[in-house]
């Protein structure tokens, strides 16, 4: 009897077993590629993936150096920021090619990781705070970033909007925006639209109004 009733205990926790490995999901590896718009500017801090179709032992994965360069196998340090990835692409086909590395290189770069971009946008604004840029973008309109943090509040002096900009020599410009005008559609005929667009690390500053 005891024999009989061990015997259906072990099959029971059999049958068990069974349905939770059945009840389990199947584990899916994606194989699709990560893509890259080619359009996007390369920054100091993004790390890129070069690989070179059918020359496996000359891919590289690194991150971009803050003088804008990496090293690749052969052809040593080339600077890469402020290329768009399909420039970069056939600068580094080039290179291979004029060296007599390769014949006819097709190089692919992917960034797979990208540095962190934002603008601090503070003064008479609802949520004062950072903005981070969507991936793949290395500039927004600065009516979008205030409207990211809820827009002006009322004692806001929107037609004196500050924006500090860093340059590469590390000089600060300060810019004075009227964006009461460019909200109500008051904007001067022929300004240019791209006068508007701020960067990663430009600080906005909305003052108040003094009543």
């Amino acid at each position: 009897m005891t024999r009989y009733f061990c015997s259906q205990i072990a099959g029971l926790l059999l049958g068990l077993s069974v349905a939770a490995h059945a009840a389990e999901p199947a584990t899916v590896t994606s194989t699709q590629p990560t893509t890259t718009d080619p359009s996007y500017h390369l920054c100091p801090g993004d790390t890129v993936t070069v690989t070179i179709f059918n020359e496996p032992e000359l891919s590289s994965s690194q991150t971009i150096g803050r003088a804008g360069d990496v090293r690749l196998p052969l052809i040593d340090e080339i600077k890469l920021a402020g290329k768009s990835v399909r420039e970069a692409e056939h600068f580094i086909e080039d290179l291979y090619q004029k060296r007599q590395y390769l014949r006819t290189p097709v190089v692919s770069l992917v960034v797979t990781s990208y540095f962190p971009r934002e603008v601090s946008v503070l003064g008479a604004v609802r949520a004062p705070g950072m903005v981070a840029f969507p991936r793949d973008v290395t500039s927004i309109d600065v009516v979008e970033a205030i409207a990211r943090v809820g827009g002006f509040l009322p004692i806001a002096k929107s037609d004196s909007v500050a924006i500090t900009h860093k340059g590469a020599d590390g000089k600060e410009t300060v810019t004075l925006i009227n964006l009461e005008d460019t909200i109500t559609g008051r904007r001067q005929a022929g300004s240019d639209r791209a006068n508007l667009a701020v960067y990663p690390g430009d600080r906005i500053w909305v003052p108040e109004r003094l009543f």
